[in-house]
């Protein structure tokens, strides 16, 4: 009998703690959801940035020079719809300070983003780069998204199926929780994406990457998901109006 009340007790205490861990979990999510402003400025960052050019394809394509391609294209098309747009950089070169070591304007670097993106009282934050691996055979662009917020995930599910409803994007990968160390991911204090548009290290998709049509293509699609993104939370309110 004194077995049987001890295991009980046992029961209890496990059940008690499982309960109290429930519901403090529950909390930390129901705290994880962004006050959404609709403020319709965006921050769009432009990775990398001379002298830090990123990866570097098998043809030599500096992913930086690509990123602020596409960048540039999706600040155009956004500003056009009457979106306010931030963008980190602007040019071939980092935001880091001058008359450092590279590890040190890297370290500028990012923290100089990361000031504008948590200074800029914006929606989102977008970031465009590329992607390499050491298989060629990988290809296609995919969105990875911060945890901080279950915005991230739902902005990047939209951008996602944009991207996989290009025709020469026939990977169809699917958006990604981005790995804890993605520094800018981790930090920012906005729903934050960033968008792989595609594999460096792929001959056919670097070829692809570098032409116009394609990096137009990329544009709509990065568009289009943020416009759906904003659609939805418009709709959710009109509904709870």
């Amino acid at each position: 009998m004194i077995f049987i009340a001890r295991r009980k007790r046992l029961i209890f205490i496990i059940f008690t703690c499982l309960l109290a861990l429930s519901l403090f979990l529950h909390h930390e999510k129901s705290e994880n959801v962004f006050s959404f402003k609709q403020t319709k400025r965006i921050v769009i960052d432009a990775g990398h940035g001379l002298p830090d050019g990123g990866a570097v394809g098998m043809n030599g394509t500096i992913e930086s020079t690509l990123n602020i391609k596409i960048a540039r294209l999706v600040e155009s098309a956004l500003a056009k719809k009457g979106y306010s747009i931030i963008m980190t950089r602007t040019d071939d070169n980092a935001v880091a300070n001058d008359g450092q070591t590279l590890a040190q304007r890297k370290r500028s670097d990012m923290y100089k983003r990361l000031e504008i993106i948590n200074s800029s009282d914006a929606d989102m934050f977008v970031s465009i780069h590329m992607n390499k691996f050491t298989d060629s055979r990988y290809f296609g662009a995919q969105v990875i998204y911060s945890d901080n917020f279950e915005e991230s995930e739902q902005l990047a599910s939209f951008i996602q199926e944009g991207l996989c409803r290009l025709p020469e994007n026939t990977s169809k990968r699917t958006h990604s929780k981005a790995p804890s160390g993605i520094f800018l991911l981790k930090n920012a204090k906005i729903p934050a994406v960033i968008v792989e548009c595609g594999f460096l290290s792929n001959y056919d998709e670097e070829k692809l990457l570098n032409t116009t049509h394609y990096q137009k293509q990329l544009c709509e699609a990065i568009v289009k998901g943020i416009e759906d993104y904003y659609k939805k939370y418009e709709n959710e309110n009109t509904e709870g109006a």
